[in-house]
């Protein structure tokens, strides 16, 4: 089953298919398992988005964390770690992952 990638990826594949097999390439490496394991990966790529206020990135990246076996409870984790240190702008986007 081949991956499902963000929908600007998907648009820029279509657009320039090789520019975005670079791109495409180097996200399937992030994203898989590695030192780190891809949920593990997922996580801190959700905790980043959420400290940027990208609640679309959140939401993504929830679903796909979710297909990796991610508990509720790891999600809370997160979501506690990113107020620490994104605050309150962060947590609200962060909350979009315990929806």
């Amino acid at each position: 089953m081949e991956k499902e990638h963000p929908e600007f990826l998907e648009i820029l594949k279509e657009k320039d298919p090789q520019y975005a097999g670079n791109i495409l390439e180097n996200y399937e490496k992030n994203f898989s398992n590695g030192a780190l394991t891809a949920k593990t990966k997922t996580l801190i790529a959700l905790a980043l988005d959420a400290g940027n206020g990208d609640v679309e990135g959140v939401k993504a990246l929830t679903k796909q964390a979710k297909e990796l076996g991610v508990t509720e409870e790891e999600l809370l984790e997160v979501v506690e770690v990113v107020e620490g240190t994104s605050g309150f702008q962060g947590l609200a986007a962060a909350m979009k992952a315990l929806e």
